[in-house]
């Protein structure tokens, strides 16, 4: 099995690195091939709704060039993948979402004639120094982001 950890995190050696280290190694003794990937350094913009992975299939899936093109074979080759964040103000960081945001251009949501998201596995890893009310939206937004794609939310 092939895990990728998505870790958001801004610090290297922050309290999600530590847990994203952890799962890894636990993963890893169970048998699984764990690849883990920093976002925080790389350039991914968000989505620009240009549409055009709703009209057509992309080469790259997406027509935006940046950091975002190597990464999705990374997601597209993994069982079952995890999203590591800190919560920052209610929600995860700005280039976690910017990666969730991209990943919209393996479905074609109009119609689903394609979904590269149905039946994928996604579990989260959110750190925070406060009440778990505050992550909450966080929380509640993985979990429409896999009903809308038909896949499965892990905890």
């Amino acid at each position: 099995m092939i895990t990728a950890i998505f870790n958001g995190s801004p610090r290297k050696e922050g309290n999600t690195a530590a847990l994203v280290q952890q799962l890894a190694a636990d993963l890893t003794a169970r048998g699984a091939e764990v690849e883990i990937v920093p976002l925080f350094q790389l350039n991914i913009l968000g989505c620009n709704n240009c549409g055009r992975c709703q009209k057509e299939r992309l080469p790259r899936h997406c027509s935006i060039d940046d950091d975002m093109l190597d990464l999705y074979p990374k997601y597209l080759a993994a069982d079952a993948f995890v999203i590591a964040s800190p919560i920052y103000m209610w929600q995860m960081t700005p280039c976690t979402l910017a990666f969730l945001n991209r990943l919209h251009c393996l479905a074609q949501t109009s119609d689903f004639s394609y979904n590269e998201q149905k039946g994928r596995k996604m579990a989260a890893l959110l750190t925070m120094g406060d009440e778990a009310e505050c992550a909450d939206n966080a929380v509640n937004g993985l979990r429409s982001f896999c009903e809308f794609y038909g896949m499965e939310y892990l905890g």
